[in-house]
C-alpha cells in the first residue's frame, strides 16, 4: 500500500530543491559564503564561535566534485538542508493537526493534515529570509533543520506512552541538540520552550507551571552553554596547565585527561544506576552522553590546527577553544545582559581598575603556559552612578548612533573626570527601554518578521530611513505614514523588483492559525514561546547595538521564529475550515480554507518573490575578487578589510587557485596572533613575508591597544619606534600597569632602495622617505603589525591596499598610493607639476585593465535583480575608479581613450540599475572637459534629479525615524547644492527656482521632525 505522507514529503522535498536550485548563484556571494566554502574545503575552523559539524560534511561531499564547482555544491548544500527542514516543518504540521482534529468528524477529514502540513511547509520555503537562507552558502538551513528535527522530536515524546520509545526519543534529541550545537550554538536556546512539554508529561499544564517550565528553561540553557560546554574546556584546560607546566607533558595531555576521566565517570554513573534501577537518572546520563558525542565535533578545529591556509582561526589548545566558542574576537562575552554601565559612565575615581584572572597562553618557544597579564587592573571599573538594569545604551562607540535611533537628553550628573567636575548626561530608564522599543524591537525583529509575512519595500540595506529596507504591506493608506504617498516615491523605488507587498494576508493567517490551538495548551504554549525565544528572546541576549545594522541587514537569526510562524500559518486552515464547515460540507469547507491560505500566503509569496531571488546569473562577488587580485602585481602583499573584501579572495585562492601568489592581509584580523605568526610561513606561492615584531607584543592576551604619548614633533623612523618598543625598560606607568607607549604621531620609511616604479612615467619625483601623520589616541595592534610589514618589505616587494571606499586599512598613507586598477599601490612619488591632480594614476597598467580584463556582468540587464552590495559596491568602488582613470588620461591629453572609459563606464553600470550620483556626476563633468557637453549635461541632470527626487520624497512626511531621516536629507540637500555649484553645462537647463521651494519646505519639515 502506498504511504501518501513519505510521497507528499518526496514531492515537497523535490519541488523546494528544484526551485532553490534554479534560485541558487552558481559561486559565491558576499558575506560569509566564500569563508565558509574555503574553510570547508581546507577542513579548518571558521569564524568564532564555529560550526565545526557543517564544515566537516561540506568537506567530504566536496572530496567528490572538482573545485571549479565546489562553490554552486555549497550553495545546494543549503538548499538540501532548507529543502529537508521544509519537508520537517510539513510533518510537524501534519502531527499537530492529526492530534486536534475531532475524533468524529476525523474520519471524513483525512485529507486536512496533509492541506496544513503543505502550507505551512511551502510558506515557510517561500518566505524572503528562509528562501535566501537556502540559496546561499550559510550554516543556518542545517542548524533549522536540526531544530525542527528537535521540536518533532519532543512533540512525538510528549505525547507518547511507550516507556522504551520514549527512552530513544529523549536520547535522539539530546544527540540532535549536540549536533545542532555543533552547527549554531544559538540553536541551543531551544530547550527554553521545549521544557513546556516536559512540564506537560509531568505534571500537566497550569499557569504556574508553564512559568515554572520556562524559568527551568532559562536555567537549563546556562547550565549546557556555561556549564557543560564552557566548563568541561575550562576543566581540559586546567587540567593542561597543570600536566604541561608542572610535569613536562604535551599539550593538550589535559583534553587527553578530561575524556578519560568522563568516561570513567559516566562509565561508574550508568553501571550505579543500570545496577540500582534508577531509570531516570539512568537515561539522564545517556542523554547527556549523547549531547557530547553530539558536541565533539569541536575536536576538529583542534585536529586541523596545524594546516596552512589563508584563514585566520588557528585553534591548537583547549584555552583557544573556550575564547572561540565564547567569541572573544568580536567581544561578545562582554555585551552586559542584566546590568551594566551605560555608554558614557566615567571609570570609577576610587576605584579605576579592577583585577582579573591572569591571562595564560602557550609559548611554543618554551613549551609551557606563560602568564602574559597577570591579571592586576584587568578591567576598567565604571561608576556604579552610571549603571542601570536592563543596560540597552552600554557601547560608547555607538553613542552617536543610539542618539540617532531615539532622542537622549539624559540626567545630568556632576562627576569629577581626569582631575575636574564634569556634568556628564546618565540617560534614563525610559530612553534606555525607548531604543528597545524602536531599534532593537521594532527596526530589527518586528520589521524583519513583517518582510516575510507582510511585505518588503526592497533588498536594499536598510538603516532607517525611509528609502530602503522598510516593511510594506502594499496598501498606500497603511504605509504612507511609514514610507510616505505613492505619488512621492520615485518610480525607480517603485519599480524595484523586491518591492513585494502581500497585503497583510500571511501574518493574519499567522495569527488565526495560533488562535486555531488556543484549546490545545500544549501546542499553544509550545509554539507561542518557541517563537518568542527565536524571536525577541535573541534580542534580549544578542542585545544588537545599531553599528551591527551599519555592516548588513541581520534577518537571518531570527529565521527559528519565521518557521514557527509559517506553521502556524497552514494551522489557520483549521479555523477556516471548521466555520465553514457550518454552513457548507466537509469536503467544500477543506477545499475553500486550503485555497484561500494557500493562494495568499505560499503561492502569493513563491509569485512576488520569483524574480528577487533568482541569483544564478549573479557572479559580482567572484569577478570583484577576481579584479582585486589581477591588479596586483607578482608577489604582492595586498591589505584588505572587511568580509567582502577579503573572503572572495581566500576563496580564489584556496579553492579555486588563483593568483596564489599575492598575499591577503586582513587588516581587522592583524590582532589574532596565531594569523599574525602565518605572515613568516610561505603559503601556496606566496613568500614568506619578513616580519620581526617582538611576539610579547601580539601574544594571545597582550594588550591590544598602545596608548599614545607624544613626546616629538619630529616623524620617527619606523626602525626605530621598533627597536623603541622592544625595549621593556621603555614602558611607563599607566593605570597601575607597565605598558608599552607610542611617542610621536608621525613617521617615515626610508625609500632608498625603491625601484619598482619609474617615477618618469607618472610625472612624478621619487621623495627620499615616506613621511606622514597618522594620529590616534591608541594604537592598535594591528596598526603596529601593519607597520612593521610595510617597512620590512617595502623595498622589495609590492604594498597594495584594496580601494573599497573605506580607508581605516590605509594608516593615513593616502598620499603615497599610486591608482593601480582596484588597488592603491605604496610608492614614494610625489607629483612635479602643482597643477597636475596629485592623485597618481597608473594609466598604462589601468586601461587595458578596465576596458578588457575586469569583467562586471549583469549591471546593463534588467532582468537580473542586483543585491544592495552590488549596487552600494558599484557606486562607491567601480565607478570611483573608472573616474580616477578618465581624469588621468584627459590629463595625459588622451582623450579618445578617456572617452571610451566613460562611455564603457555608463554602459556597465546605467542609471537605471545603479542609480547616478556623487561619482556619475563627477564622471559626467569629464565628459564637458573631453568635448561631449550634451553627453555631460544628459549624466549631470540625471545626477541632480535623483538627489533631488529622494530629497523631495523624504520631505514629503513626517518619518519614523526623524533623527536618522533628517540627517539623510540633510546629506542629500549638502549633495545637491554642490552638484548645482559645480555643474559644468548652462544653468539655466537647472530649475533653479525649484531649489528655492525646496529649501523652504526643508527648512520647516527639519524644524518639525529635529528633536533636539
Amino acid at each position: 500500500m502506498l504511504n501518501i505522507k513519505r510521497i507528499v514529503n518526496l514531492i515537497l522535498f523535490t519541488v523546494v530543491f528544484v526551485v532553490y536550485g534554479i534560485s541558487a548563484p552558481r559561486t559565491i556571494s558576499f558575506w560569509d559564503s566564500s569563508e565558509f566554502i574555503t574553510s570547508s574545503y581546507n577542513l579548518q575552523a571558521s569564524h568564532p564561535p564555529g560550526s565545526p559539524l557543517y564544515t566537516m560534511f561540506c568537506s567530504v561531499v566536496f572530496q567528490f566534485f572538482p573545485s571549479m564547482h565546489i562553490a554552486f555544491i555549497s550553495n545546494l548544500i543549503s538548499a538540501f538542508f532548507g529543502a529537508l527542514t521544509v519537508c520537517i516543518v510539513f510533518n510537524t504540521t501534519y502531527y499537530i493537526t492529526s492530534s486536534i482534529q475531532d475524533k468524529k468528524t476525523k474520519s471524513h477529514n483525512a485529507y486536512l493534515p496533509y492541506l496544513t502540513g503543505i502550507t505551512s511547509a511551502l510558506t515557510l520555503a517561500f518566505s524572503d529570509s528562509f528562501w535566501t537562507a537556502s540559496t546561499e552558502t550559510e550554516v543556518y538551513t542545517l542548524s533549522f533543520a536540526l531544530m525542527m528535527g528537535m521540536f518533532y522530536t519532543m512533540l512525538k515524546w510528549a505525547n507518547g506512552n511507550n516507556k522504551k520509545k520514549d527512552t530513544q526519543l529523549l536520547l535522539l534529541f539530546g544527540f540532535l541538540l549536540g549536533l545542532a550545537s555543533s552547527v549554531h550554538l544559538i540553536t541551543i536556546t531551544l530547550v527554553i520552550p521545549l521544557t513546556i512539554l516536559f512540564t506537560y508529561k509531568k505534571y500537566g499544564l497550569t499557569l504556574k507551571n508553564t512559568i515554572l517550565s520556562l524559568v527551568v528553561g532559562c536555567f537549563l540553557f546556562v547550565v549546557i552553554y556555561l556549564l557543560i560546554i564552557q566548563g568541561l574546556i575550562k576543566m581540559a584546560h586546567s587540567l593542561d596547565v597543570w600536566f604541561v607546566n608542572s610535569l613536562s607533558f604535551p599539550m593538550n595531555t589535559g583534553i587527553v585527561a578530561a575524556l578519560a576521566f568522563l568516561i570513567i565517570l559516566f562509565s561508574i554513573t550508568l553501571w550505579t544506576t543500570y545496577k540500582k534501577q534508577k531509570t531516570t537518572l539512568h537515561t539522564a546520563t545517556l542523554a547527556i552522553i549523547f549531547f557530547l558525542i553530539g558536541l565533539s565535533c569541536y575536536f576538529m578545529p583542534l585536529q586541523r590546527a596545524s594546516a596552512s591556509s589563508t584563514l585566520a582561526n588557528n585553534i591548537n589548545n583547549s584555552n583557544r577553544l573556550l575564547q572561540y566558542i565564547k567569541g572573544e574576537q568580536f567581544g561578545i562575552n562582554n555585551i552586559p545582559f542584566i546590568k551594566g554601565p551605560t555608554y558614557n559612565a566615567p571609570i570609577d575615581n576610587n576605584t579605576p581598575f579592577i583585577d582579573g584572572k591572569p591571562t595564560l597562553t602557550f609559548d611554543n618557544s618554551m613549551n609551557k603556559y606563560m602568564v602574559v597579564d597577570n591579571g592586576v587592573y584587568k578591567h576598567p571599573n565604571y561608576s556604579k552612578e552610571f549603571s542601570m538594569f536592563f543596560p540597552r545604551l552600554f557601547d560608547y562607540k555607538n553613542e552617536s548612533s543610539y542618539k540617532a535611533w531615539t532622542p537622549i537628553k539624559g540626567t545630568p550628573i556632576d562627576y569629577e573626570v581626569n582631575g575636574s567636575n564634569k556634568t556628564i548626561y546618565k540617560p534614563t530608564y525610559t530612553e534606555n527601554f525607548n531604543f528597545f522599543i524602536e531599534y532593537q524591537v521594532k527596526w530589527l525583529n518586528l520589521r524583519y518578521l513583517f518582510w516575510n509575512f507582510v511585505g518588503k519595500q526592497n533588498s536594499s540595506h536598510g538603516l532607517g530611513h525611509i528609502k530602503h529596507g522598510n516593511w510594506i504591506s502594499g496598501i498606500n493608506s497603511l504605509d504612507k505614514s511609514r514610507i510616505g504617498d505613492i505619488s512621492s516615491i520615485p518610480e525607480r523605488y517603485k519599480n524595484d523588483k523586491s518591492n513585494d507587498g502581500y497585503y497583510f494576508l500571511p501574518l493574519i493567517f499567522g495569527v488565526l492559525g495560533l488562535v486555531s490551538i488556543r484549546k490545545n495548551k500544549l501546542y499553544l504554549a509550545t509554539t507561542f514561546f518557541t517563537f518568542l525565544t527565536f524571536g525577541i528572546g535573541v534580542t534580549l541576549y544578542v542585545n544588537p547595538v545599531p553599528s551591527s545594522i551599519l555592516i548588513r541587514e541581520r534577518d537571518y537569526i531570527f529565521i527559528g521564529s519565521f518557521v514557527i510562524f509559517s506553521l502556524w500559518v497552514g494551522l489557520s486552515i483549521n479555523l477556516i475550515f471548521n466555520y465553514l464547515k457550518l454552513i457548507v460540507s466537509n469536503k467544500t469547507s477543506i477545499f475553500i480554507a486550503f485555497t484561500i491560505v494557500f493562494i495568499a500566503a505560499p503561492l502569493q509569496l513563491l509569485a512576488k518573490g520569483w524574480d528577487n531571488h533568482q541569483r544564478s546569473r549573479d557572479t559580482f562577488s567572484y569577478d570583484l575578487g577576481k579584479a582585486y587580485l589581477d591588479a596586483c602585481p607578482k608577489q604582492a602583499i595586498l591589505i584588505t578589510n572587511g568580509d567582502n573584501m577579503t573572503f572572495p579572495l581566500w576563496y580564489l585562492q584556496d579553492v579555486e587557485n588563483y593568483r596564489t601568489d599575492v598575499r591577503v592581509l586582513n587588516y581587522d584580523q592583524l590582532n589574532i596572533n596565531t594569523y599574525i605568526e602565518n605572515l613568516k610561513q610561505k603559503i601556496h606561492d606566496s613568500k614568506p613575508i619578513t616580519f620581526n615584531l617582538n611576539k610579547k607584543l601580539y601574544i594571545n592576551g597582550s594588550d591590544i591597544l598602545i596608548p599614545l604619548k607624544k613626546e616629538t614633533d619630529n616623524a620617527v623612523k619606523l626602525d626605530i619606534l621598533f627597536q623603541f618598543l622592544h625595549d621593556s625598560t621603555t614602558r611607563i606607568n599607566w593605570n597601575g600597569k607597565k605598558k608599552h607607549y607610542i611617542p610621536a604621531t608621525k613617521f617615515s620609511i626610508p625609500t632608498d632602495n625603491f625601484i619598482a616604479l619609474n617615477p618618469d612615467e607618472f610625472n612624478a619625483s621619487k621623495t627620499k622617505s615616506i613621511t606622514w601623520d597618522y594620529k590616534k589616541d591608541f594604537y592598535s595592534i594591528n596598526d603596529l603589525v601593519l607597520f612593521n610589514v610595510i617597512n620590512n618589505n617595502f623595498n622589495n616587494r609590492p604594498i597594495c591596499f584594496a580601494f573599497n571606499g573605506n580607508k581605516n586599512h590605509y594608516l593615513g598613507l593616502d598620499n603615497y598610493l599610486v591608482k593601480n586598477g582596484l588597488v592603491e599601490y605604496l610608492a614614494p612619488l610625489k607629483r612635479t607639476n602643482n597643477s597636475l591632480n596629485p592623485k597618481i594614476v597608473n594609466t598604462k597598467m589601468m586601461l587595458p585593465y578596465l576596458l578588457e580584463k575586469a569583467t562586471f556582468k549583469g549591471f546593463n540587464d534588467e532582468t537580473i535583480h542586483l543585491n544592495s552590495e552590488n549596487k552600494s559596491y558599484a557606486q562607491t568602488i567601480l565607478r570611483p575608479s573608472y573616474y580616477f582613470l578618465a581624469q588621468a588620461l584627459l590629463e595625459e591629453n588622451k582623450t579618445k581613450e578617456a572617452i571610451k572609459v566613460l562611455d564603457t563606464c555608463f554602459s556597465l553600470f546605467p542609471d537605471k540599475s545603479v542609480a547616478y550620483k556623487q561619482y556619475a556626476f563627477a564622471l559626467g563633468k569629464l565628459y564637458f572637459k573631453a568635448g561631449l557637453e550634451e553627453k555631460g549635461v544628459h549624466i549631470c541632470q540625471l545626477a541632480i534629479n535623483n538627489i533631488l527626487e529622494e530629497l523631495e520624497w523624504i520631505t514629503s512626511l513626517s518619518p519614523p525615524n526623524p533623527i536618522i531621516n533628517v540627517i539623510h536629507a540633510e546629506k542629500l540637500k549638502k549633495m545637491y547644492m554642490q552638484m548645482q555649484n559645480q555643474f559644468s553645462g548652462n544653468t539655466k537647463a537647472l530649475d533653479t527656482i525649484e531649489m528655492k521651494k525646496i529649501d523652504e519646505t526643508y527648512n520647516l519639515w527639519k524644524q518639525q521632525n529635529w528633536p533636539y
